[in-house]
């Protein structure tokens, strides 16, 4: 029995960080195991540096001349679910995307509906479900081949970043032409992280901060024990927990 092939492109402009490169290889892990996946053939496309416009439509081009099913992007700035893919085939659509939030102030999901003649993010999505859409960001995205296949050479190359436009927009709006029935939606429980930048903490964020770390470490808020505030930091690796510890004891020993 034939299998599936989904090719994976991947584009790394210079190198990843380890937080995206460690998750990606245990999402390599979890697809070889996962008898759920044992139909599918993948062929991972990983090119050499080049503008994302030109590695995405070299992904299109090898996903054609191999006969792939599904061509899948994962940026290597993006952090995914163990069943992510999963998600994203079960949505059954012609473009499905992850929930992904867009690396920029308000932080809105890097998910688009047409409002008048424009294309907006949305700041709010359903926890669960599949969301339909006009546009989605392709930093977590699953297209079928097929709908490659309908977009006329007329309206090629696929992906073009222009002046006043993102790749991944453009082809969704140009997919939409090629088939005004072209799905596409968000797999609303394909949570995603998206890799930031080094932050730098001062008077101005520090309480806000604060209020983050407590939020990911519920047990800070039930315990204010120094105890438990040690064994979080300690887990993290945190060099203000060493700091505060070597303080501590400078003190007692004064």
């Amino acid at each position: 029995m034939a299998k599936t092939i989904i090719v994976v492109a991947t584009n790394s402009l210079t190198n990843t960080q380890y937080e995206a490169y460690t998750n990606h290889i245990q999402k390599w892990y979890n697809l070889g195991r996962m008898k759920k996946y044992r139909n599918l053939q993948f062929i991972l496309m990983n090119p050499a540096r080049m503008s994302i416009d030109r590695m995405r439509n070299l992904a299109a081009k090898t996903a054609l001349e191999v006969g792939a099913k599904y061509l899948l992007f994962l940026d290597d700035d993006v952090l995914i679910q163990p069943d992510g893919l999963g998600r994203l085939l079960d949505a059954k659509a012609d473009i499905a995307a992850g929930k992904v939030v867009i690396r920029g102030y308000p932080f809105d999901w890097m998910i688009f509906k047409k409002k008048g003649k424009g294309l907006f993010p949305c700041p709010s999505l359903p926890e669960t479900g599949v969301e339909p859409c006009d546009a989605v960001g392709f930093s977590f995205c699953l297209i079928k081949v097929d709908l490659l296949k309908k977009i006329p050479t007329t309206h090629q190359p696929y992906f073009v970043t222009g002046v006043n436009n993102t790749e991944d927009i453009y082809f969704c709006i140009r997919a939409r032409q090629a088939d005004p029935k072209c799905t596409i939606v968000c797999a609303c429980d394909a949570l995603c992280g998206h890799i930031l930048w080094p932050e730098v903490m001062d008077a101005n964020n520090r309480l806000e901060y604060k209020r983050y770390f407590e939020r990911m470490n519920p047990s800070l808020v039930k315990a204010k024990k120094q105890e438990a505030i040690d064994k979080i930091r300690n887990k993290r690796g945190d060099r203000g927990g060493s700091y505060l510890a070597d303080v501590k004891e400078i003190t007692k020993n004064a």
